[in-house]
């Protein structure tokens, strides 16, 4: 009896069987849904820390560092405030009072058009006990909210031996907001030959130039300052110098800084941290990650698309809820433009 002999056309058939490559369109699904996976653990974090922190961001009352509490109409029983302010009724009575004041030839009439206020709510502060309360009213419906944060006398602050000028108020050598005023130099600062505000100036016009943007009055409202370490009587001393009024402050190097960051207002501000710095350190490394979670979202979605599509039973149902989405988010997108622009 002969033993039969394998022909090399059979014997890949013993081994590991051989697999006819996936088509495109599948390698390139899997690749998708292989990414929507691995971007989502690992931007899970953020993912979950802007979850929260916007959740916050809605409803200012949780995990507040402020005693707050709301009130409704009842609180205002026996107030001026108790019956509502109706804004057609002042700007009639407006009108009345500028014929009685104008006394025009032809009276002036309240036009057809809708009358309202342009915002919801009035303010009042109020300094009592210590602390500062803040009340916010809406106008409308008699409701409000009460907020009170405790007033913190500012820490006696050593002086330098060496300090002169005045120090801008708000510090960080930054013009107020809404003050478009340029900072003045102070007699007794220490302003140098060649003022950094005063090169700003001087260029500032032919940057205008060069990138096509018109020309005009320049006032230099900000400049960086900068800090250096000065030893004095045997001590260090951590130096600010603003060059633009000439301001020479100074703390103690080894002082402590006063900082008051509660966990509310820490996770607010990651929030909201974003822009790229000139250095390469963590406010950059964040702002990689917020270009990879803006990234990712997106991402998230479109792909969220492509792998409802592959699934058919869900296509139709899929495709109403898409296009009920759309109609929501469209109407609601001009609703919020239009509240926000009246």
């Amino acid at each position: 009896m002969t033993t039969p002999v394998l022909t090399t056309d059979l014997a890949p058939s013993l081994g590991r069987p051989t697999h006819a490559p996936r088509p495109l369109l599948k390698r390139v699904i899997h690749l998708i849904r292989r990414g929507h996976l691995f971007l989502g653990l690992f931007l899970l974090p953020w993912a979950v820390l802007y979850g929260v922190t916007a959740f916050l961001f809605n409803h200012p009352t949780i995990l507040s560092d402020q005693p707050t509490t709301t009130f409704g109409r009842s609180a205002l029983a026996g107030t001026p405030l108790e019956t509502p302010a109706d804004p057609r009724v002042m700007a009639e009575q407006v009108v009345a009072r500028l014929n009685e004041t104008r006394n025009p030839t032809v009276p002036y009439t309240l036009a057809a058009g809708e009358v309202k206020f342009n915002r919801e709510f009035a303010f009042a502060t109020v300094k009592a006990d210590g602390q500062t309360v803040n009340v916010l009213v809406d106008v409308r419906n008699g409701t409000g909210t009460v907020r009170s944060t405790p007033i913190r006398e500012p820490k006696p602050v050593e002086k330098a031996p060496f300090a002169t000028g005045n120090a801008p108020a708000n510090g960080g050598g930054r013009a107020s907001r809404g003050n478009n005023a340029a900072p003045r130099p102070e007699a007794n600062g220490i302003l140098l030959d060649d003022p950094l505000a005063e090169r700003v100036k001087a260029s500032v016009p032919v940057i205008l130039e060069r990138t096509g943007f018109p020309v005009g009055e320049v006032i230099v409202t900000s400049v960086p300052e900068v800090v250096l370490p000065i030893e004095a009587d045997g001590r260090i001393w951590t130096t600010t110098y603003n060059p633009q009024t000439g301001a020479v402050t100074g703390t103690p190097a080894d002082a402590k800084p006063e900082t008051e960051l509660s966990w509310r207002r820490f996770l607010l501000r990651l929030h909201t941290a974003h822009g790229y710095p000139s250095e390469t350190n963590s406010r950059w490394a964040w702002a990689v990650v917020v270009d990879l979670m803006a990234g990712t979202m997106c991402f998230w979605g479109l792909s969220g698309l492509v792998m409802w599509w592959q699934i058919k039973a869900t296509r139709k149902a899929g495709a109403v809820v898409l296009a009920l989405s759309a109609v929501a988010a469209s109407a609601l997108g001009f609703a919020m433009h239009a509240a926000m622009t009246s």
